[in-house]
């Protein structure tokens, strides 16, 4: 009983230095469970994955090849050292053959994919939403029009569709939930559960004096955003001195600049959403061509012996009448704000319901900012729950396809860059057509 209250009048005496003691304990002790859980959730998941892969090799099967496209600059360069703690053991652990590709400039993933002679089994995504969107496009890009899976690991900073498909909804932002997702993402390849994914299609609007070949569309799986938001995001790392704070202090230091994109005014041409009919149903159906080219193949003489596969029917879109699909509507905005995105980014459970009964895209169209104190509010708000495409809506249109005409260019040296985020990389702000192309990529999911 001596050693207490010893003990408290210690304390009392010394409350300064106690409660610094006490904050580190506390620190440590909270750290070391979070290891500990880590490990414990790693052991798990690496025993399911060598159950797998001992059934596997029981049943003499060919190890499946696949090829990871890993970004090493993701996610201020930790994705390598994530994806070699908490997904490659797991890939290895179940009998996988795994050919890992580092990426070293922008675009590598899109030619790389574009390029190889042949695909693998499956083609696993390491980094964020932009390396993914380099990923697709050049799988879409092919000149032979060969797919594959694609696995997706959220080894990148901003993960828009590994978050959605992979991460326990309400979950918080901690090591330990980030890791649970980067597992099951890995996991999901094992398992080998896909499902056809929505990407849209962005080209770029040749003008009447450019005489140079049409540009490559570009793909991407999540959203193009246009804005002051967008643009002071981009400048985060410009204040790594602040560390986690860097994003608030970013938006903090930035709101009262007018170099910003604050006015995105432009003029949108768009048509309706449509589930295919005879204007549109070469881009509502990916598949299409396929199935065309496989109704050419030659067939063997021995195959009309062969009872062939029960297959569903398919919808005849030839002969399906929409007239409402090629009226073109038009509108001019003047937002601080422009998001069109795919469903993969929607939030609510009731607007994905809908978004799988029709196929679209939404036009997101800003409010005008009023003030620099509550856009600084607000982009706070968004950062802190991380849906930065979440923006304040003035208006909301549904959409198969819509042309963005901006009226403000980048025309001489001395007018400021302009630029698009396209799933979260910088491209030049031009006048583009976005159509969206349902089901166009396999995905695993979990």
């Amino acid at each position: 009983m001596a050693f207490v209250i010893r003990f408290a009048k210690a304390v009392r005496n010394n409350w300064k230095k106690s409660t610094v003691f006490g904050s580190a304990l506390a620190y440590g002790v909270s750290y070391s469970n979070e290891k500990y859980e880590i490990k414990q959730l790693m052991r798990y998941y690496c025993s399911e994955a060598s159950r797998y892969g001992d059934v596997k090799i029981g049943l003499n099967q060919r190890p499946p090849k696949v090829l990871v496209l890993l970004n090493p600059a993701a996610n201020r360069k930790s994705s390598e050292e994530d994806f070699q703690n908490y997904c490659e053991p797991i890939l290895h652990l179940a009998g996988f053959e795994v050919d890992v590709v580092k990426t070293d400039s922008e675009g590598h993933a899109r030619r790389y994919v574009e390029e190889l002679a042949s695909l693998p089994d499956a083609l696993i995504v390491g980094g964020g939403d932009g390396t993914l969107s380099e990923a697709v496009s050049g799988m879409k890009r092919r000149q032979d029009g060969a797919q594959c899976p694609i696995g997706v690991l959220p080894l990148g900073r901003t993960n828009t569709l590994a978050v959605k498909l992979f991460s326990a909804e309400g979950a918080k932002n901690s090591d330990l939930e980030n890791v649970r997702t980067m597992a099951n993402a890995a996991y999901a390849v094992i398992a080998g559960k896909k499902e056809k994914t929505d990407v849209m299609r962005i080209e770029v609007l040749p003008s009447a004096a450019d005489e140079s070949p049409p540009e490559k569309p570009v793909y991407a799986v999540g959203a193009l955003q246009w804005g002051a938001f967008r643009d002071i995001l981009a400048l985060r790392d410009k204040y790594w001195y602040t560390a986690s704070l860097r994003d608030y202090t970013a938006f903090l230091f930035n709101a009262f600049d007018g170099a910003h994109t604050w006015n995105c005014k432009a003029k949108i041409s768009y048509t309706e959403p449509c589930s295919g009919c005879s204007n549109c149903y070469k881009d509502m159906d990916d598949q299409w061509t396929a199935a065309k080219k496989q109704e050419q193949q030659p067939r063997r003489w021995w195959s009309v012996f062969v009872p062939r596969a029960k297959t569903a029917p398919k919808t005849d879109y030839t002969k399906i009448i929409n007239e409402r699909c090629s009226v073109r509507h038009e509108l001019e905005v003047d937002p601080s704000e422009l998001v069109i995105k795919t469903s993969n980014v929607a939030v609510d459970e009731k607007e994905s319901e809908k978004d799988e009964k029709t196929t679209k895209l939404d036009v997101v169209v800003g409010e005008q900012v009023d003030s620099s104190f509550s856009f600084i509010g607000g982009s706070w708000g968004r950062v802190n729950s991380r849906k930065f495409f979440d923006c304040p809506s003035r208006e909301s249109i549904s959409v198969r396809t819509v042309e963005l005409m901006p009226e403000r260019l980048k025309v001489e040296e001395s007018d400021p860059e302009i630029y698009y985020s396209i799933d979260n990389e910088a491209y030049e702000v031009r006048p583009v057509r976005i159509t969206i192309v349902p089901k166009a990529v396999e995905i695993f999911t979990f």
